[in-house]
């Protein structure tokens, strides 16, 4: 047996255990919407424009607006299409540089899609007005 495989093995048992629960001798998976909300507050939501994805972890995804404020967005969802890192830039029309920030995906085993790791990354929230110490840009 190679070491390599003992140690990439290590991770898919947490994995499994983080997702799946076996109790009657069968597996039973408990999984979560594994959809990614972006929150944007009151102050920017006017002047949100769009979300731009990036990453292998969301390579093929694409947000969708789905509480519009006027021309802008107070919240996008999205899913992670495969394990990996994925850039979330939202772009703004005034205010404020533009918003970014980095999320990784992984899968479980028995659960369909690909989830944020650590779940507490997700909602992404975007700072208000207030509280932007400049974004990026």
């Amino acid at each position: 047996m190679f070491p390599g495989t003992i140690l990439r093995a290590a991770p898919v048992i947490a994995a499994v255990t983080l997702g799946c629960n076996d109790d009657s001798g069968g597996t039973e998976c408990s999984c979560e919407d594994p959809t990614v909300k972006i929150e944007v507050p009151a102050d920017r939501a006017p002047d949100a424009l769009g979300v731009t994805l990036s990453g292998r972890g969301c390579a093929t995804a694409t947000a969708q607006c789905t509480q519009p404020v006027g021309t802008g967005c107070a919240e996008y969802t999205f899913e992670g299409t495969a394990v990996g890192d994925c850039v979330v830039e939202l772009m703004f029309a005034a205010g404020p540089a533009d918003f970014q920030e980095q999320v990784s995906f992984i899968g479980y085993p028995c659960c369909p899609g690909f989830y944020v790791s650590p779940p507490t990354a997700a909602p992404i929230d975007v700072p208000d007005v207030s509280d932007d110490a400049g974004g990026a840009g």
